[in-house]
């Protein structure tokens, strides 16, 4: 029984315009992958006719059907090899003037095992796929997913396709290596839905992107990277995949991570706010405006409202200042505490506690406990729950470290108008910082409060990275959040909403 899965990541150069160069290219890489044992072979994003169109009439030439030449090239290889084959092509749909950027799967016959039609597809020139189209395949290794490039930034698409089965998701990519770096991304999206992701990215320069040092990367199904290449000129990354062992591709912590979700809260998820051009008076949220946020971390054996007060002392924060601490232990004796000290600096705080089932949210005011939720561990996040409250110009909504490892609570919350989802918490790790950065993609920001560390995160601007401000024991994390930021959303809608909101989807 094989142990692993070999992968071939064709990095190569693509020329602008220039099919003939760039098949013969694919093809030859193709052949000498193959030959190197991959099972797997994987090419770059439209690896035929390079990336930049201005119009529907500029790609068209460059643009060729399922069964063109390219597939019948490729399917040769891939029959003679006994080998999968993945590739990216400008699609012109048979008898129409209508072009799709896609991506296909032949099988060791040589035949098309999936076609899938990017769905945030440029807006130029490229036809929007279907969101209900099957971007799935089986192989001997287990089901194999297949999203293209900026697909993968919009946080369902991934998780669809993992409840569609897929243990290995595919990614032909046009990544050029500018603002957020597409493995950090990746990583995130084999983390939160527990597959393994395997993304081709191009080098070389385009009409108007230099790729030269773009990256291709393959991750396990925690987001540990096994591989990465960028550089300039073509290579091929030559990856070895685990296997289980029945030398399948592993699925255990994809059924768990999905095990744990809860649709009956994800309604939130498929509103559609495209037509809503005051989001304020929408969802009667306080009008817009800046809020200062502050995460106070303690030392080690000191306690959280001691941290709070010594940090006081030392720099009052500006009035209307939100305080998080972490997670308070010595519950009766912490709470008074932190109430005198919101008393003694007019200051607003909050904190939670952890009782049985449940945990309790306290916000305190000027020295007087203003308000109190008690909410299950999983938290009610679908806009209609009691674990939310307006405070100076933001929504916020109380969640957790454990419901923003999921896309879809956030998704609602922020469709349903949050500004700002808090975590109270007693650790957080490295996995937890990427998810809730990655969380802030969904037009919402997040602040997590740990008794190691904190962060404030918030959303990002245009293609760059989110916002990130991370503070360690003994010190205090602070960030201004503009919440007329976060009213201008914006969101991917096109998706299978059906299959998200399943509850035994097929996985």
């Amino acid at each position: 029984m094989k142990k692993s899965l070999k992968l071939g990541l064709l990095h190569m150069e693509i020329v602008h315009k220039q099919p003939e160069a760039n098949r013969a290219c694919l093809v030859k890489l193709a052949k000498k992958a193959a030959d190197r044992g991959a099972g797997i072979i994987l090419a770059p994003e439209l690896a035929i006719s390079g990336y930049s169109f201005y119009s529907p009439e500029d790609v068209m030439p460059f643009s060729e059907t399922a069964d063109g030449p390219t597939t019948m090239a490729l399917a040769e290889v891939a029959a003679r090899h006994g080998v999968f084959i993945a590739f990216g092509l400008a699609e012109k749909a048979k008898n129409s003037a209508v072009v799709f950027n896609s991506a296909l799967v032949l099988d060791p016959d040589g035949k098309i095992a999936c076609r899938y039609r990017k769905i945030n597809a440029e807006s130029r020139w490229a036809c929007p796929g279907d969101p209900v189209q099957n971007n799935t395949f089986d192989t001997p290794w287990g089901r194999v997913g297949l999203l293209i490039c900026s697909d993968t930034y919009y946080s369902l698409m991934p998780r669809i396709t993992a409840l569609r089965g897929a243990d290995l998701l595919l990614v032909p990519a046009n990544w050029p290596p500018a603002g957020l770096d597409p493995r950090e991304l990746w990583s995130a999206r084999a983390l939160e839905n527990g597959f393994a992701l395997a993304a081709c990215n191009r080098t070389g320069i385009d009409k108007v992107m230099d790729c030269r040092k773009a990256s291709s990367m393959v991750c396990d199904n925690q987001g540990q990277h096994l591989a990465a290449s960028l550089g300039p000129g073509s290579r091929i990354l030559l990856v070895d995949l685990p296997l289980n062992r029945n030398g399948c591709l592993e699925s255990r912590i994809r059924h768990q991570i999905l095990a744990k979700r809860h649709p009956d809260q994800y309604s939130g998820c498929y509103l559609n706010l495209h037509p809503v051009k005051d989001l304020t008076s929408f969802f009667n949220l306080p009008p817009a405006g800046k809020l200062n946020l502050l995460a106070v971390v303690p030392l080690p054996r000191q306690s959280p409202v001691e941290a709070l007060n010594l940090n006081l002392a030392a720099s009052q924060p500006a009035k209307g200042t939100l305080c998080l601490l972490p997670l308070l232990n010595n519950q009766t004796q912490e709470l008074e505490a932190l109430e005198a000290a919101s008393g003694r600096w007019q200051l607003s705080a909050c904190t939670c506690t952890i009782n049985g089932g449940f945990r309790t949210y306290y916000l305190f005011e000027s020295g007087r406990l203003s308000a109190k939720w008690e909410i299950p561990l999983w938290p009610t996040i679908n806009g209609t729950s009691p674990a939310e409250f307006d405070f100076g110009p933001a929504r916020i909504i109380l969640s957790c470290l454990a419901a923003l490892h999921h896309p879809e609570p956030a998704l609602a919350a922020s469709k349903h108008g949050g500004d700002l989802a808090i975590a109270i918490e007693s650790s957080m790790g490295s996995q937890d910082r990427l998810l809730a950065g990655v969380r802030s993609i969904e037009n919402l920001a997040i602040a997590v409060s740990a008794k190691n560390q904190a962060g404030i995160w918030l959303p990002p601007e245009g293609h760059q990275r989110w916002g990130e401000t991370l503070a360690g024991p003994g010190k205090t994390c602070s960030q201004v959040l503009d919440t007329g930021r976060t009213r201008a959303k914006r969101f991917q809608d096109r998706v299978d909403f059906k299959t998200l909101l399943t509850d035994s989807p097929c996985c």
